[in-house]
């Protein structure tokens, strides 16, 4: 039996019956915006997905991973090299794979996850779609050079190139029936084709610019319909297969990056580029009546914008309950830049649990010594807690995973005390939660005398009083510190207190001091006194005696 993409099939409709079946322009309603259930996975740059044999095939770099529907990796289908779109044939026992930098298809059997065959194709195969009996290939090396071709789908065999329009990129398919749609994305006129697919023949059918950038492109079961995910206008465009023209939009907001209908054909699922727009980002439309049935919130992170579908992963259930999606929340951090999600549209949401997080720190042992940071989530291993240094020194944040008892260490710099803050920013099913610490540092007080002198038996020996300068410090600095200086003469072999008077430090933890009046003659020497504060522990010292003349 002829392969296709959707369970249906059927000839062409004719454009009269067509315009008697036009949906409005606009929905006639929205939907309420709800929670779209999410959940963390561990792919890398995923590019397509298909749903298939109650898995999710995912094209992950070199790899295809296999998800459960939970998100979790199965497994990990390797040598698939420069993976990209990945199409499930109607009945489930096969996932084909456009491998981009091996010049091939690979077909996948999803009950045993090992590759069964591979049919070879022209250079840098991107996209895939089935029409008639027929596997398609969009390919493109560079930005400028598209084609397309096609195999027999059942067998890989009997090659043959399709003679079209010039094509500057490898083209965005889709098929059913023996209809075929094709269109470039990159340019701004977004050209668009249709094709009626009769055995190894490809007849053109229509050609229209749509105008925008396009993003995905999308065939409806019976293949009479075709529609378009461009980032502007801000719908989905439907048209009739056989003309190209417009039949019916359907409103999603900023900025439609994805498209797919499902199964059966009774709905229409959009994925929305839409930051922290109001409208959603995994939507999904009744075709028939152009009323929005799922304005989904997929925001796995309440603290963040919401994070973008990637194009092309877009993919129902097979039997049209579930809409999913991956999400890709672009952190912007240095060691992990983009963190992808698996949305599942239609799915309710429970209300998110209460969680606790616990702070215990090790405070520095030493001058200099970093503080011991301890998380605590308890019963969420694997999560990630952000550690804040909040400090006269500065800001500092540090981010650590839970192990498998939910307890997250790292080792902060502490240049001056402070607090600690970790927080675990929840997910779709958690409640963030945080707990804050104090520490304090090991300080370090000096006196150290400088200027113009001469030692003799560990005595500093200043020609005038005006020479002396003397040099208090403590370590671990803070702007605006108050230490206790006490000058001290001698008498005999006793030190009495001349006078003490309090000062404060600047930045750099330093104070310089010399003498207005000393008696000539007489050792003196000077002491630091740091009683502490809420962000340093005691100290003080000493300095060596001095005397004048």
């Amino acid at each position: 039996m002829p392969l296709s993409s959707r369970p249906a099939a059927a000839v062409l409709a004719t454009a009269s019956a067509v315009a008697a079946t036009l949906i409005a322009a606009t929905p006639a309603h929205a939907a309420t915006v709800t929670d779209t259930s999410t959940t963390s996975t561990t792919l890398a740059a995923p590019q397509s997905m298909a749903a298939a044999g109650g898995r999710l095939f995912v094209s992950d770099g070199n790899t295809v991973a296999v998800l459960g529907t939970d998100g979790v990796t199965q497994k990990s289908v390797t040598g698939m090299f420069g993976a990209r779109d990945v199409l499930a044939s109607p009945s489930g026992d096969r996932v084909y794979v456009a491998l981009s930098q091996a010049g091939a298809v690979a077909v996948l059997d999803t009950a045993t996850l090992t590759e069964v065959a591979r049919y070879t194709t022209g250079q840098c195969p991107v996209h895939l779609a089935f029409a008639g009996s027929r596997l398609f290939y969009g390919a493109g090396c560079d930005q400028w050079g598209g084609s397309l071709g096609s195999v027999d789908a059942a067998t890989g065999t009997d090659p043959q190139t399709v003679t079209t329009a010039r094509m500057y990129s490898a083209p965005l398919l889709d098929g059913a029936g023996n209809t075929l749609v094709a269109g470039v994305g990159g340019i701004s006129s977004g050209p668009l084709s249709t094709y009626r697919v009769d055995g190894a023949t490809v007849t053109p059918l229509a050609q229209k610019d749509t105008g925008g950038f396009l993003a995905r492109v999308s065939a409806g079961p019976d293949g009479t319909k075709v529609a378009t995910a461009s980032r502007s206008p801000y719908h989905l465009t439907q048209y009739d297969a056989a003309t190209l023209a417009v039949a019916g939009s359907f409103d999603t907001g900023a900025s439609p990056t994805d498209v797919a209908y499902s199964h059966r054909g009774a709905m229409i699922g959009g994925g929305v580029d839409s930051g922290s727009g109001p409208d959603g980002n995994i939507v999904a439309f009744d075709v028939a009546a152009g009323t929005q049935v799922l304005a989904g919130n997929a925001h796995p992170k309440a603290a963040y914008n919401r994070p973008a579908p990637v194009a092309g992963t877009l993919t129902w259930s097979a039997d049209d309950t579930r809409l999913y999606a991956i999400l890709d929340d672009f952190t912007g951090r240095a060691e992990q830049p983009h963190v992808y999600y698996l949305a599942r549209g239609f799915e309710t949401v429970a209300a998110p649990a209460a969680t606790t997080t616990k702070l215990a720190l090790v405070q520095p042992a030493k001058a200099g010594a970093k503080v011991r940071a301890t998380a605590t989530v308890a019963g969420h291993p694997g999560v990630p807690v952000r550690f804040v240094r909040t400090s006269p020194a500065g800001a500092l944040t540090m981010t650590a995973t839970t192990n498998a008892g939910g307890v997250a260490t790292v080792d902060i710099p502490a240049p001056a005390g402070g607090t600690v803050t970790a927080y675990y920013d929840g997910d779709d099913s958690n409640k963030p939660s945080s707990a804050k610490a104090a520490y304090k540092t090991v300080t370090i007080a000096g006196v150290r005398l400088s200027g113009q002198y001469k030692t003799v038996k560990k005595v500093a020996y200043y020609h005038d009083k005006k020479d002396v300068v003397i040099k208090v410090a403590v370590s671990s600095p803070v702007a605006g510190r108050k230490i206790t200086i006490v000058l001290q003469g001698k008498a005999g072999s006793t030190w009495r207190t001349v006078q003490a008077k309090d000062f404060s430090l600047d930045a750099s933890g330093v104070y310089y001091i010399g003498l207005v009046s000393a008696t000539r003659k007489v050792q003196f020497r000077v002491m630091v006194k740091f009683a502490g504060d809420a962000y340093g522990k005691p100290s003080s010292a000493t300095g060596g005696a001095m005397t004048i003349g």
